[in-house]
């Protein structure tokens, strides 16, 4: 809110006990300030209420004008009571995110080693290196959300729908993976440590998160389908 300048009373410097041998010129200028202040004084314009203006606030020196004598200090202001404010608590702390899931077993393996993949296990073996490891830690995520919950029935693993994954020497990082399962996809998070070798999972953890709205499956190139 706009504080407009405060001015203080303006004392004159003569009253009724004035000696009577004052000269006449000072009786004529009293005269004529008698004479100015009795002139009606110019209406201020109205403030507009919706243009708030600032006003600086002078302090007495600067409204005195240059040759004019000082007015007497005003009385200092009685001192306005310190309130101290109330002390609130500092709010709790967000909610820290899920734990993820670490596996106790590594599954992958076994699935392999099932005569049933007997066809997987050969098209593993014609993949470079990296893209091997990527498969394997694919195939146990899968495995791994299988024996969490009976529920989901993955059938795919994209480890960089949603973010490029880290691949390590032996290990993956995929922080914005995604699952298909039952026609519906879902968001994954996955850590998987792997042999010096790179043939086969030594750890892994897992998190589960909410599905994947439909609208944005072409987008981040998730297939309905094979």
């Amino acid at each position: 809110m706009a504080r407009a300048a405060v001015l203080a009373p303006v004392i004159a410097p003569w009253g009724d006990n004035l000696p009577w041998g004052i000269s006449a010129s000072l009786v004529l200028h009293m005269m004529l300030a008698a004479t100015l202040a009795l002139m009606p004084i110019p209406k201020r314009p109205k403030q507009m209420q919706e243009e708030p203006v600032s006003v600086e606030i002078l302090t007495p020196e600067q409204l005195q004008p240059p040759g004019e004598a000082k007015s007497p200090p005003a009385a200092p202001a009685a001192p306005v009571p310190v309130t101290e404010a109330p002390v609130h608590e500092a709010p709790p702390s967000a909610t820290p995110p899920p734990a993820m899931i670490r596996a106790t077993e590594m599954l992958s393996a076994r699935t392999l080693a099932d005569p049933r993949s007997r066809q997987a296990r050969a098209d593993l073996a014609t993949l470079a290196s990296d893209e091997r490891m990527v498969q394997l830690c694919n195939l146990e995520a899968m495995d791994q959300i299988r024996k969490w919950r009976a529920d989901f029935q993955p059938e795919r693993v994209v480890p960089y729908a949603m973010a490029e994954e880290t691949i390590s020497a032996t290990s993956i990082t995929a922080s914005g993976a995604a699952f298909r399962s039952r026609r519906n996809w879902y968001a994954l998070k996955f850590t998987c440590e792997l042999a010096r070798d790179g043939e086969s999972v030594t750890g892994f953890a897992f998190l589960v998160g909410d599905p994947v709205s439909k609208e944005k499956w072409d987008e981040l190139g998730l297939p309905a389908v094979h």
